[in-house]
């Protein structure tokens, strides 16, 4: 039997503050979402430098219905960059956190996101329902993400958990899997949430095995794009269930989860609007077709966000989920568009890609890939992670596994690219809970 979604229930109880007499429809909460995003425009024009003059030819009076949000211009990180306290709508004093994020390849550098008090409980009310999906009462979670801080991504899951009677328990990144299969058998551990391939190396590990099937319920992915070869893995070594989480640092850590049917996610529509635009023109797309998940925060008072970019590629599923909700669904992120590399003029690369093709090799726990300049032609060089099986047998299968994948196949054909060296090595570990793959392109950068 396939459980109903409890975000539908935590959305409605949502609008019904607003609307006493709502009931949960895919009118009803338009309705709901358009009185909240005039607030939220009011609101940022009135509090925020930045929106003040960026909004000043729009007000509410010309948000008639949702599809009027295309007239408002787009927002992305390099409005952010170097000019956050312009977004900022409260006074530094009102503000309990602060994340830094950090672009290497923009001049500014960074970009700061700031939360308050009532931000940081919004995501906790988020986490709450949305990790009942996956845990009950009495179980123990392993959170394989970092929680040493107050209001980091891990210390809000325990504070999540503790509402329905769940123990949480941070482990932090993983840098040790044969230590953290040790911490999950102490723990009695049920179910486990992390970065795809930073808890794919625990489940790989020669001493998982020893965990036993059945043991681990559930797992959570989160904070990366997650292959169906992933997925397969846990499946199969410890016979659990994976759940996909959705959401970013902008988006105040929690954007959507998926429920019991897997069939994409369900978003936290109470307090953020979602579209998909594309990513060229920016214009509004239907739903079934590709493109950029761009999103608007509702009652945020800090730092509202209003029509962000977030460089995502997904699509909004038509018709009910099969768990019963009438809302709609986004469909599994496919990838971040500025980490696809060109190949020659007509093709492209991604880790989603790359993904696909190598986490079906055994042992295979991580990888590093670079396109880089070689006798004057790009050649994509691998370096893998296969914890202690150096097996060439293991390079082999990678190395053909790379050439059957369709998007290297038909570059290959067409000598746009070559496969360099595939060598065993050391792949750089997450260094915090934004931490994105992404392939290292040097040939781009050099021509």
């Amino acid at each position: 039997m396939i459980h109903r979604t409890p975000l539908d229930k935590w959305i409605l109880s949502k609008m019904s503050k607003t609307l006493p007499s709502a009931n949960l429809s895919q009118s009803e909460l338009e309705y709901y979402q358009l009185g909240k995003l005039k607030e939220t425009i009011d609101y940022a024009k009135s509090r925020s430098p930045f929106y003040k003059g960026y909004l000043k030819h729009f007000t509410r009076d010309g948000l008639t219905c949702l599809e009027d949000m295309r007239r408002l211009p787009l927002t992305n990180s390099e409005h952010v960059e170097g000019r956050a306290p312009e977004f900022l709508c409260v006074s530094q004093s009102e503000v309990q956190r602060i994340v830094t994020l950090r672009n290497l390849q923009s001049s500014q550098g960074t970009r700061r996101i700031y939360f308050t008090a009532s931000d940081i409980e919004q995501t906790t009310d988020f986490f709450h329902h949305g990790m009942s999906t996956l845990v009950e009462p009495g179980q123990r979670v392993l959170i394989l993400m970092p929680g040493d801080r107050p209001d980091t991504v891990g210390d809000l899951l325990v504070k999540a958990l503790e509402r329905m009677d769940v123990e949480g328990i941070v482990y932090g990144f993983v840098m040790d899997p044969a230590d953290a299969v040790q911490k999950i058998k102490r723990q009695e551990i049920d179910a486990v949430v992390g970065v795809p391939t930073n808890t794919l190396s625990v489940a790989r590990h020669e001493d998982s095995a020893s965990i036993g099937r059945g043991r681990i319920k559930t797992v959570l992915l989160s904070s990366d794009y997650v292959s169906p070869a992933i997925i397969r893995e846990f499946e199969r070594i410890w016979g659990c269930r994976v759940f996909n989480h959705y959401g970013s640092t902008e988006m105040g850590f929690g954007g959507g989860v998926e429920c019991q049917a897997f069939s994409g996610y369900h978003m936290r529509e109470a307090d953020m609007f979602f579209e998909i635009v594309d990513p060229n023109s920016g214009e509004l797309l239907e739903p079934g077709e590709l493109g950029e998940v761009v999103f608007t925060t509702f009652g945020r008072q800090a730092m509202p966000l209003i029509r962000y970019r977030t460089g995502d590629l997904s699509k909004i599923l038509s018709g009910p989920c099969p768990c019963g909700s009438p809302l709609t669904r986004l469909d599994r992120v496919r990838g971040r568009i500025p980490d696809f590399v060109r190949l020659g003029q007509n093709h492209w690369l991604g880790v989603p890609d790359l993904d696909d093709a190598l986490f079906c090799v055994d042992k295979l726990i991580d990888y590093q890939a670079s396109l880089i300049c070689r006798n004057n032609q790009p050649q994509l060089d691998i370096i893998v992670d296969t914890g202690s099986s150096h097996k060439r047998q293991i390079l082999e299968r990678i190395r053909q596994s790379l050439t059957q994948t369709v998007a290297l196949k038909n570059a290959i054909e067409e000598g746009a690219v070559s496969i360099g060296s595939v060598s065993f090595g050391v792949v750089r570990k997450p260094e915090s809970s934004s931490f994105k793959r992404k392939i290292v392109d040097l040939w781009n950068l050099s021509g």
